[in-house]
């Protein structure tokens, strides 16, 4: 087994499978391929705020027409109830990121979850059903 420099904790570790043994963080591949690690606050808690502005980029940045090839999107997130008792208390833990092409006006629909291969908006949702 191998030590690695936590991304999350800043901590030498072996890692229990992909979760760090201190702060019990996952930590995938890409989060030590040198890419630079998360912003962790005052409190100790892993600020993600920037996680949608990185996602957004992502996508503005790499993104190509598959009918015209046009190189220039606009992104929008948007988010969806799901069927059943969501629906009935309005909350919406289904997002997705909507990419228009600017100049033919096709749609693409990405699912953040997938992209950073992790659960989004339960906090959101969460509050939403206080709120």
């Amino acid at each position: 087994m191998e030590e690695v420099n936590c991304p999350w904790c800043g901590e030498q570790v072996i890692l229990d499978g992909t979760i760090c043994p201190l702060c019990r963080h996952e930590v995938l591949p890409d989060h030590l391929s040198g890419k630079e690690g998360p912003e962790i606050g005052e409190d100790g808690i892993v600020q993600d705020q920037n996680d949608d502005e990185a996602i957004v980029s992502k996508l503005e940045e790499n993104y190509a027409c598959a009918r015209c090839g046009h190189e220039e999107c606009s992104v929008q997130e948007v988010a969806m109830t799901g069927t059943g008792i969501s629906k009935l208390l309005d909350i919406q833990h289904h997002h997705y990121y909507f990419v228009s092409c600017l100049q033919c006006g096709k749609v693409d629909v990405y699912d953040p979850n997938v992209l950073e291969a992790r659960k989004k908006g339960l906090l959101s949702s969460g509050l939403d059903l206080f709120l």
